[in-house]
């Protein structure tokens, strides 16, 4: 996970909430100016380290409704014929994709060489998980 500056975070907050349709950049140069830990970061890096987060926690995105437990429950199973339970067709492929969904995403987090390595050198519970999946 990213490290913030929670003075950073700070300032990001009042500006966003002083003019919420500042530009990234902007607010980028304005951070520059004061917070001297901002300026090795590049503007994408910035914005998913701070404005978005604030965002975020404003709520400021789109919510999906979760389908009910029930809902849930009827998708990953059906029955056979003799009422025993049989495991949804699509339940290991859906499954692996979240795993490797989650790979990727891990992947794309590291920012430098190390953190990247360490992903790369955790790749056997990945290919645990997609075990786990296809064996069902």
């Amino acid at each position: 996970m990213a490290k913030t500056d929670s003075k950073v975070m700070a300032f990001v907050e009042a500006e966003l909430e002083r003019n919420p349709t500042i530009e990234v950049k902007d607010l980028f140069e304005m951070v520059k100016e004061e917070h001297r830990s901002v300026r090795s970061l590049d503007l994408r890096q910035f914005n998913a380290r701070y404005p978005l987060q604030v965002k975020r926690r404003k709520g400021g995105g789109r919510r999906r409704r979760r389908r009910p437990a029930t809902e849930r429950a009827a998708a990953r199973s059906q029955t056979n014929g003799n009422g025993s339970a049989v495991t949804n067709g699509n339940g290991g492929r859906d499954a692996v994709r979240t795993t490797l969904l989650s790979f990727a995403t891990d992947v794309t987090a590291a920012e430098d060489k190390k953190e990247l390595v360490e992903v790369l050198a955790g790749v056997d519970r990945y290919v645990d998980e997609v075990w786990k999946a296809t064996r069902k």
